[in-house]
């Protein structure tokens, strides 16, 4: 993946985190541990950690 496309893609992901836990928050669910989405295309992961952001393409 290049670097622009693959920093518009973490970029895309740390909002989609930020807003993912306002959400788990709002429901007061707990704690936000793992995004899974699935398109057409294909299924992107994203497990979160202390400090670290695992994001798996598929």
């Amino acid at each position: 993946m290049e670097i622009e496309i693959s920093e518009e893609v973490a970029a895309y992901v740390t909002s989609l985190i930020g807003k993912g836990k306002q959400v788990v928050e709002a429901l007061n669910e707990g704690s936000l541990n793992f995004i899974r989405l699935e398109t057409s295309k294909g299924e992107t992961m994203v497990a979160l950690e202390e400090n670290l952001i695992l994001i798996i393409l598929k």
